[in-house]
């Protein structure tokens, strides 16, 4: 039955016979731009975006809709990239400081790592990961060529995990070797922690080599010898005369003329780090290890000039400062892509914020596409027509029934203008008459609340697939029969709310259908509703909504003054609209698009 009713369709669409529900009109009648706003002119003057927005404004958002890029192509929600995250500033810092170079920001990183040690960096981390969170805060500092303000605190709360064997331990973990690199750092004299050089050297001496031909567990050998023997340089420890150090010396000797197996087993990047690390400290770097390395390594760069140390498919923190480290350790430089790919995450407040990605959403892409050709960004047509392909056919995260990202996807081709091939037109066209079919036959009695009918009906009238009709009078008198006396539509009662989302889709839905609507009482009702220059809270939504309806029955809204001084409150200072004032967006995408929807309807250019 599905097969038989899906070859129906077809000959519907190929032949452009008219049914009961919907048509098919000729190509050539086709609206290439579903979303251009009505040709009135609300404002007295014309109002410059450029000169709204702000050059340096622009700038920042800019670059915060690059970092919304994901590797699939599309774009994701434009998260928190301005809150500096500890982890990620130490790692970033350190790949840097590898190379010798600094952060652009890092006069406000030494700030903002100073205000993070008055409660010893414990919640300078969405993580919380105790100890580590002071480690990584004073090595920062280090790296930065600083030191922290109150450098006795810091070395009381390390010496109180000091246990009796010499061990150091927090939260029950043994941080003996970050807690002496603390002490160090701050000018404490660790030689005088004899029993903690005791302990230690007994860690080193029950470091067991691994078997004949475990390659995995001779990288993890390595790594702990590296971590014993740098603790034990900075305790005074002799031990290069000891058998055991001898033994290990001529263990990783060994692995060093076994390089090509070793890699093969795909280490992970913080383990080909240690190994570059021990065989250049103890000369055994030949000229084809490094090159083995070097290209190994190299193989793990992103699209985007990072690396990941999850797997994933794009850059992050930690797999790209392992892997700048181990480049660097064999004698080569990172390319300027990963460097660009670290400075990209500095954050105006000092530090990095970065985010870990997920994967690109159609709406989210319109929206990205929207505002970066709003704002003069480059876009990479050829990797967002490759998701525009896959995103039409797998619309997560959206469901299979839901218009809305099969009318993004639409209208994104349409603003980059990219031609759709002739097979995925042919797909949407029949994607959008089975959900013409469904919404027509069982949804009919949500048309008020579901959002999705608006997208459905504008994608329809794009692609010249419409609504007998017939049907298209039984939807007006749908919508028409739940108009209120007062001009509102919908059945809720003392609800404003939800009255005024009911009476704004139904203002658009009637606009969609062709019906031209005009009330002044519903006018008269939207204008009630507008307060501190917007509607709602005031937000963005709302505003936008009954900005768009006034405008689609042909009315500009009162006082526009006042709504461009609401969005220039709305502006944040990093790139990006809030919600709402005083709300903690950050200045989110979704926000951004609203705004600048609502400043094109008011006739912004």
């Amino acid at each position: 039955m599905k097969r038989a009713l899906s070859l129906f369709l077809i000959f519907v669409l190929v032949g452009g016979v008219s049914t009961g529900i919907y048509y098919y009109k000729n190509p050539a009648s086709e609206i290439n731009t579903p979303e251009t706003p009505s040709g009135i002119h609300c404002t007295d003057q014309t109002l410059n975006l450029s000169a709204f927005l702000g050059g340096e404004w622009i700038d920042y958002t800019i670059k915060r809709l690059n970092l919304a890029k994901c590797p699939d192509g599309g774009f994701t929600e434009i998260v928190d990239t301005i809150t500096p995250d500890l982890h990620s500033t130490y790692y970033f810092v350190a790949t840097l400081w590898i190379i010798n170079e600094t952060p652009s920001n890092r006069v406000q990183t030494i700030v903002w790592l100073h205000t993070q040690e008055e409660n010893l960096f414990k919640n300078a981390s969405k993580a919380r990961y105790g100890f580590r969170n002071l480690y990584h805060g004073v090595m920062a500092l280090k790296m930065l060529n600083s030191t922290p303000r109150d450098s006795d605190k810091i070395i009381d709360f390390v010496l109180s995990a000091k246990r009796e064997n010499g061990a150091f331990v927090y939260d029950g973990l043994d941080v003996t070797e970050q807690a002496i690199e603390i002490l160090h750092i701050l000018g404490y004299n660790v030689s005088n922690l004899d029993d903690t050089a005791g302990y230690e050297f007994t860690k080193f001496k029950n470091l067991s080599l691994p078997p004949e031909g475990d390659n995995l567990r001779a990288l993890k050998f390595v790594s702990e010898f590296n971590r014993y023997t740098r603790t034990m340089d900075l305790l005074g420890i002799n031990y290069t005369t000891t058998r055991e150090y001898k033994e290990d010396v001529s263990f990783i000797r060994n692995m060093s003329q076994n390089i090509s197996t070793i890699l093969t087993i795909n280490p992970p990047l913080f383990l080909v780090a240690d190994l570059a690390q021990a065989l250049r400290e103890n000369g055994l770097m030949e000229a084809n290890i490094s090159e083995a390395i070097y290209t190994y390594v190299k193989s793990h760069e992103l699209p985007d000039g990072g690396f990941n140390l999850f797997g994933k498919d794009y850059g992050e923190f930690q797999g790209t400062y392992y892997a700048v480290k181990a480049i660097v350790l064999a004698g080569k430089k990172p390319d300027n892509r990963t460097i660009s790919f670290v400075h990209s995450w500095e954050s105006p407040l000092g530090g990095f914020a970065f985010t870990f990605q997920k994967f690109g959403d159609p709406v989210l892409t319109y929206m990205g596409v929207y505002v970066a050709e709003k704002l003069g960004m480059d876009l990479n047509r050829a990797t967002i027509r490759k998701y525009l392909e896959n995103a039409l056919h797998n619309r997560r995260p959206y469901s299979q029934d839901d218009p809305n990202p099969l009318y993004y996807v639409y209208l994104t081709y349409e603003r980059l203008n990219l031609t759709m091939g002739q097979n995925d037109r042919e797909y949407l066209k029949n994607e959008t008459v089975r959900l013409m079919k469904l919404y027509s036959s069982g949804r009919v009695d949500s048309i008020l609340y579901d959002p999705s009918w608006i997208s459905l009906i504008r994608l329809g009238n794009a692609l010249g697939v419409t609504f007998s009709s017939k049907t298209k009078a039984d939807l007006v008198n749908v919508i028409l029969s739940k108009r209120n006396p007062d001009g509102t539509f919908g059945t809720y009662k003392n609800d404003t709310p939800m009255t005024l989302f009911q009476t704004v889709n139904a203002v658009v839905l009637l606009h969609e259908l062709g019906y031209d609507y005009r009330d002044d009482k519903t006018i008269q009702y939207l204008n009630s509703l507008m307060h501190d220059g917007g509607w709602g809270g005031p937000d963005l939504y709302n505003t936008f909504g009954a900005v768009q309806a006034l405008i689609y029955m042909n009315y500009c809204p009162k006082d526009i003054s006042d709504i461009i001084a609401f969005l220039r409150s709305l502006k944040y200072k990093y790139g990006g609209f809030n919600f709402y004032q005083g709300s903690t967006s950050y200045g989110g995408l979704q926000e951004t698009y609203l705004a600048l929807r609502i400043l094109e309807l008011l006739g912004a250019t």
